[in-house]
């Protein structure tokens, strides 16, 4: 009996150490700070605060969707991240509307990306959605 509760607490202590969250994704928070209009709705500057493990680098996509009477006006761009510092560090990024869409106004918008932060031993992927108010 005490041969296969030692055994079932070795495959549980083995399955928590597999399944258990990377420190990146643990310990990433992306949450946007500011949202300001360019060029008469064309585009829209983002500015995101960003906390991620030491070590890290990479960008985020950038997508903006904001209701503009009974359609939706859309704008993507993306967002550099040099190398993380482990401390919260302001990321900037742009996200452009399409050819043709639905410029972007002051007021509500929800703001979501993903972001690909890798360093020599694999990749990370966080992702965040924020509703946001754009400003001129």
């Amino acid at each position: 009996m005490r041969r296969i509760i030692t055994t079932i607490a070795l495959i549980a202590l083995s399955l928590s150490v597999v399944l258990s969250p990377t420190p990146a994704s643990a310990a990433s928070t992306i949450d946007v700070t500011s949202a300001t209009l360019v060029a008469r709705g064309v585009a829209v500057d983002i500015t995101l605060t960003v906390t991620c493990p030491a070590g890290l680098s990479g960008a985020t996509e950038l997508i903006v969707r904001q209701r503009s009477g009974n359609r939706v006006a859309y704008a993507s761009g993306w967002a550099p991240l040099s190398s993380c510092t482990g401390e919260p560090q302001t990321v900037p990024g742009r996200a452009w509307v399409e050819g043709g869409g639905l410029a972007l106004n002051r007021g509500v918008a929800l703001i979501s990306g993903g972001f690909e932060l890798c360093n020599q031993d694999g990749c990370e992927y966080p992702t965040f959605e924020q509703t946001v108010r754009i400003t001129r």
